[in-house]
């Protein structure tokens, strides 16, 4: 599947890139291969820019690729690359959503520009028009919590299932908007950021627990960064998204930055965990055939059961998959629930391959 996915990618890059040097990358912008193919082939020079490149304009309900951020390991590098200051923004644990608005008409993507889940987002078609009042066609990036009104605060993460949302009768789900890629006819993608952010207060009127500001502040220096950084790891959030004052919005490139606590001090303050293979998925792609996804967990004296922690697929290099092929002791089981043994508690989504051969060797 990978292998199949890659070539799909080159042959995307040749033969775009046969048509017109930018239609590629306009693709990545626009995600809308018919408008890309006929402007490169009817080289209308009223849509090339002035540096050469292609004026892609985006299409509304068509997703974009959003943009992302690369780990930030060290402070002071920060504003080696960020010179003219930077907004470090509150890194939220919830799911990355793309609103669309045309008119009346609304539509969700995820992270991946699949169609977000109607139970995520269904409440959101009547505070939108609420909150941009004079929004008529726009484009934002946000990110999707549960907000609990008992706290007046957000909810972690995987708290937005269906099942899990029942369980939490004051809390309901709320969309942070971070970002604004289209409003009212104009792309902002070659705005700066302080011109998208400072579109976006202009137009949009808060809904408390529905529709959010993130939360950011401007900072100019190594120390405000480092007196941020230790307030939100103090109040146990996932960190900051730091984001240059000048940058523009490039879709699918890493210009921004994250900071977490796992990256930090060389992984020193990452939070361990003592956990045991308790089963193990097929890879894909190269690693097809052998077992290198597992699942990981630990024994809960209350229930006295084994129970799924988390599951682990990276970071093992080819010698170390085949040593582990050898030493792990599992049974087959095929994700079929009814293998499933009765020390092992494990949900529905997580049911392996291959289950642990005998848990009494795991203690």
């Amino acid at each position: 599947m990978t292998i199949h996915i890659n070539c799909i990618k080159i042959y995307y890059i040749f033969s775009l890139g046969a048509l017109h040097l930018n239609a590629y990358e306009a693709y990545q912008t626009s995600h809308d291969l018919k408008s890309v193919v006929q402007q490169a082939c009817s080289c209308d020079s009223s849509k090339v820019a002035s540096n050469g490149k292609m004026n892609i304009k985006l299409s509304l309900l068509t997703p974009i690729l959003p943009m992302l951020a690369e780990p930030c390991r060290n402070l002071d590098d920060t504003f080696k690359k960020c010179p003219n200051g930077i907004y470090a923004e509150i890194k939220y644990d919830g799911e990355r959503v793309q609103l669309h608005k045309s008119e009346k008409q609304f539509k969700f993507f995820s992270r991946s520009l699949k169609p977000v889940l109607e139970h995520k987002i269904d409440l959101f078609k009547q505070y939108i028009p609420k909150a941009f009042q004079h929004g008529k066609e726009i484009i934002l990036d946000c990110e999707v919590l549960m907000y609990d009104h008992k706290t007046n605060k957000p909810l972690p993460f995987g708290t937005l299932g269906i099942h899990k949302k029942s369980k939490f009768e004051d809390a309901n789900p709320c969309l942070y908007v971070f970002d604004c890629m289209y409003y009212n006819g104009v792309s902002l993608l070659n705005r700066s950021i302080v011109e998208r952010k400072t579109i976006l207060m202009q137009n949009m009127t808060p809904i408390k627990g529905h529709i959010m500001f993130s939360e950011v502040k401007e900072l100019h220096n190594t120390k405000e960064l480092e007196l941020m950084v230790e307030n939100v790891l103090k109040q146990g959030l996932e960190g900051l998204v730091l984001k240059d004052l000048t940058g523009i919005y490039e879709p699918g490139k890493r210009h921004w930055q994250k900071i977490k606590k796992d990256y930090l001090f060389d992984g020193s303050m990452a939070d361990s965990a003592d956990l045991v293979v308790l089963g193990a998925w097929f890879g894909t792609g190269n690693k097809g055939g052998m077992m290198s996804i597992f699942l990981m967990g630990c024994y809960n004296e209350a229930k006295k059961k084994w129970c799924t922690v988390t599951k682990v697929h990276g970071g093992h290099d080819d010698k170390t998959l085949e040593r582990l092929q050898d030493e792990l002791k599992m049974i087959k089981i095929s994700k079929d629930p009814e293998k499933v043994p009765e020390w092992l508690k494990c949900n529905k989504t997580m049911i392996p391959d291959f289950v642990a051969e005998d848990p009494k060797y795991l203690l």
